[in-house]
Formats: C-alpha cells, sequence, structure tokens
C-alpha cells in the first residue's frame, strides 16, 4: 500500500470503539458494513486502531445495534486545515 492510499481519514464506530479506514479502503469497508447490517450476516474488516496499527475486526451484522461510518474528507467544523 502505497503511503497515499494508506491515509487514515475515514472512520468506522462500532458501539464505544473507533477504528481507522484507509482511504483506499474506505467504499469496500462501506459496502461490507453495508451487507452486514441489511443481511445480518458476519464480515471481516482491516481497519486500524486509534495508534494507527492494522487491525482485522469482524462486524457481526445480527448482533450490532448501530455501525457509524464517517467518510467525510476536510477538516471538521472544529479543525483547522
Amino acid at each position: 500500500m502505497t503511503p497515499e492510499s494508506n491515509r487514515l481519514t475515514k472512520k468506522l464506530v462500532i458501539g464505544e470503539q473507533q477504528w481507522g479506514i484507509a482511504d483506499a479502503d474506505a467504499d469496500g469497508i462501506a459496502r461490507l458494513v453495508r451487507d452486514a447490517m441489511t443481511g445480518r450476516t458476519t464480515v471481516e474488516l482491516q481497519l486500524y486502531d486509534p495508534a494507527g496499527h492494522a487491525v482485522t475486526v469482524f462486524l457481526n451484522g445480527a448482533a450490532a445495534a448501530s455501525v457509524v461510518i464517517d467518510l467525510t474528507t476536510g477538516p471538521r467544523p472544529s479543525e483547522m486545515s
């Protein structure tokens, strides 16, 4: 993975846990999460912990109450660019 494709500006929030999503993987992760939640299945996601380490997260769409995918690019209202 190139340094540019490994940028972690996107996030996945499951309950109170927050995971980073590599920009290059965002569309695929969003599709897998949608499939898990609508099909009530389990998917394997390649994400990053808060320290930036690569991790594998298994999302059980039948058990997760809610999942948030933050695909926002650019600074947040409280951040400066």
